[in-house]
């Protein structure tokens, strides 16, 4: 077990490990392989010492961002149960999430649907649940700004939350469980989106989490 997956109970599945997001990961470890072969190229095709340092540095540029990129995706801080829909397993059994604080601490996700809001105290973004209270689940990250990243990773958590509630048969208060059933059960059927497409996280849950943010 990885050190990022420490405390997490062994039956649960960190989402870059499940099947679509697999997919994903695949993807974008391709897409960068062949970004990469073009600074090599040119390093063969132009074999000059000026060319050939830029390109290096292009190709060092690339490898840091491939990475960077990559690592984010395989930490997403959040894991599913077996049974979650997201599994593809088609189960009967309750579907549960968990989500990971900022201090490695895995916890159970609630009813409720979540946003980040800013600690006065410490540097970052608290979890708090969408309720009439705004319940604090915890510190969830130590980042200053809200960028594309942690946008994209509260849309996923959210999408997972209505899949669980679909799976559960729990009522949504957010979305109509026709509209939500239709919608984010569809994540199941279609292609992964691209990187633009996660930051809009396209279903309507996430686009209303987005505007509240």
């Amino acid at each position: 077990m990885s050190q990022f997956e420490e405390g997490l109970p062994s039956h649960f599945v960190v989402f870059s490990q499940t099947p679509k997001a697999q997919e994903h990961g695949r993807a974008l470890f391709l897409r960068f392989s062949i970004f990469l072969i073009v600074p090599v190229l040119g390093i063969l095709v132009f074999g000059s010492f000026p060319v050939s340092l830029v390109v290096i540095g292009v190709f060092f540029l690339i490898s840091g961002f491939s990475y960077q990129q990559w690592h984010d995706w395989q930490r997403t801080p959040f894991a599913v149960s077996p049974s979650h829909p997201m599994m593809e397993l088609d189960s009967d059994k309750e579907s549960e999430v968990m989500i990971r604080m900022h201090d490695g601490r895995w916890l159970k996700a609630g009813n409720d649907r979540y946003r980040l809001i800013k600690d006065d105290v410490l540097s970052g973004y608290n979890l708090v649940a969408i309720n009439d209270d705004y319940t604090i689940l915890g510190h969830f990250t130590d980042k200053k700004t809200l960028d594309a990243n942690l946008r994209r990773t509260m849309a996923l958590l959210n999408q997972s939350l209505a899949l669980r509630d679909a799976h559960n048969e729990i009522e949504d208060e957010i979305e109509d469980a026709r509209k939500r059933e239709s919608i984010d059960y569809g994540l199941l059927d279609r292609d992964w989106p691209d990187e633009s497409e996660m930051e809009d996280a396209s279903g309507p849950i996430a686009k209303r989490l987005k505007r509240q943010e």
